[in-house]
């Protein structure tokens, strides 16, 4: 019998260090309700920061005595658990994707960290192993992934969490795998100057800009009160002109910060196919790896945001059944940034199925009202009233222009497709997006009709595929109601012939 075994002793660093992490919101409290040397009854502050620290330790310390695992017999088996013990059981043919990062604190003792994932997704990973040696990982990968070219047909199948409560414990050897030499059937690189031009369009800034606003209202605080006074002297006498240079320094900074981070996120990226695999390395801080199978891609999509739009660029998307991050909105980014008319040769390589060359039907131009008034009802309501109360409401128009302009952009982008068995949408939020999807991926369609929209004849139309957590789903407002009722024809007769067949 081969015993289970723990994480590298790292783990206890490393878990508290991420535990940490999370506390990061109450120390910043501490920190501005007031200093560390002052007193409040018996109580400090530095009290605070000295009991985090104690459970972050602890709780590392706990993860890794008691989180055991092995790998054997077609699977890998997890223990974890203080009070309450658990055992999970992660089988080959059920594994979605695998996902194999170095961060810092994991680079700094040459270990690595290994996700695995199911078709039951949710917001964490169904197993992670937060700090084992690299060849190690390279050799779970190795045995999990076969099940991937062992897999013959493109369903999509689910899995939920064993809980396994008896004590009892199977006799089994594990078997140790390791990676072959392979040379990629093709490999595409992120240029440096695309990675340059990606960073300075990321759509990032906007989180970051939350945040440079809420320090820059605390600078005063860091500041020595002399130096305070002499910098912001100027501007005490307008509040105006010093709001417009906190907007702008904010503004700026949160520019940089969202350039750095997004050049440290998607350095050195690249993808490479193995047969029915596809290798997706990126990052320089944090060096990530992940492996999913082609087959279970669910959707594919093109999103063309407002600053890389005009420059004629566009970033690309995979659903993936049991795949995705928290930081890409639960997707998988494929191809950071690249030109359209690039995309097709690049999917003939590695998504040989999925066609982007679709011939669009648009909304219907009786649609353009609505979507212009959509958008623009809120601003309109809210200018006027501010206009009534106080003379900057006038402000509120140039909002409502802004808003008047995404609705007939939302109009024109609006757009549906069908092509063999595969269905094209195109949409806008703020960014334009374009989706791509199979027939026999899709796990439900429909359509909704307002009062409004049955008078102008018109019609929303949607589908959800399967993804990380709850699926994805997609719509188009305001199409023609008799394109909507052909594309509900085009997926039923799919589905009636699914049902056919299982009976």
């Amino acid at each position: 019998m081969t015993e289970l075994k723990r994480m590298h002793p790292a783990t206890i660093f490393i878990s508290a260090v991420l535990a940490l992490k999370e506390f990061l919101l109450p120390i910043i409290i501490s920190l501005f309700i007031g200093t560390t040397t002052d007193p409040i009854g018996f109580f400090r502050f530095e009290y605070i920061w000295i009991f985090l620290l104690v459970v972050a330790i602890l709780s590392g310390l706990l993860r890794w005595v008691f989180f055991k695992y092995r790998v054997s017999e077609g699977q890998l088996y997890i223990q974890h658990g203080v009070f309450i013990r658990k055992k999970r059981f992660i089988y080959q043919h059920k594994v979605q994707s695998i996902d194999i990062t170095a961060g810092l604190f994991q680079r700094l003792f040459g270990l690595v960290k290994l996700k695995v994932e199911t078709a039951g997704g949710g917001s964490e990973p169904e197993v992670s192993l937060l700090a084992i040696q690299k060849e190690e990982a390279i050799n779970i990968r190795q045995y999990l992934k076969e099940s991937f070219r062992d897999e013959t047909n493109n369903n999509i199948t689910t899995t939920s969490e064993d809980m396994i409560n008896d004590e009892t414990e199977d006799e089994t050897e594990v078997k140790e795998y390791a990676a072959p030499e392979e040379q990629p059937e093709f490999q595409w690189h992120l240029t440096n100057s695309r990675l340059w031009i990606s960073a300075l369009t990321s759509s990032g800034i906007g989180l970051t800009l939350s945040a440079v606003l809420v320090l820059l209202g605390q600078v005063e605080q860091f500041l020595p009160e002399a130096i305070y006074d002499r910098v912001f002297s100027f501007f005490r006498d307008s509040g105006l002109w010093l709001l417009l240079f906190l907007l702008f320094a904010g503004f700026l900074l949160a520019w940089l910060i969202s350039i750095g981070a997004h050049m440290l996120k998607y350095g050195s990226f690249k993808i490479e196919k193995y047969g029915n695999e596809l290798v997706i390395s990126r990052g320089i801080i944090e060096k990530r790896q992940l492996t999913i199978a082609l087959n279970r891609v669910t959707a594919v999509s093109i999103e063309k945001s407002i600053l890389r739009q005009p420059i004629g660029f566009a970033t690309v998307y995979v659903e993936c059944a049991g795949g995705g991050s928290m930081d890409e909105q639960l997707s998988t980014v494929i191809l950071p940034i690249i030109r359209p008319k690039e995309i097709q040769a690049i999917f003939a390589e590695v998504l040989p199925h999925y066609e982007t060359n679709h011939t669009l039907i648009s909304i219907p131009k009786r649609a353009i009202f609505r979507a212009m008034r959509r958008m623009s009802w809120l601003p309109i309501v809210v200018t006027a009233i501010t206009c009534y109360f106080t003379s900057y409401g006038y402000w509120g128009i140039l909002i409502i222009l802004l808003s008047l302009l995404l609705g007939y952009l939302q109009y024109r982008d609006g757009a549906t497709s069908m092509n063999g068995d595969f269905i094209c949408l195109r949409f806008r939020r703020l960014k334009q997006t374009t989706v791509i999807s199979e027939k026999k991926k899709i796990q439900s369609m429909e359509s909704h009709t307002s009062f409004f929209q049955k008078r102008k004849r018109l019609a929303s139309i949607q589908f959800s595929v399967l993804s990380s957590i709850t699926g994805r789903t997609y719509t188009v407002v305001d199409q023609d109601d008799e394109n909507v009722q052909r594309i509900l024809e085009w997926y039923s007769k799919e589905s009636s012939e699914k049902d056919v067949r299982l009976s």
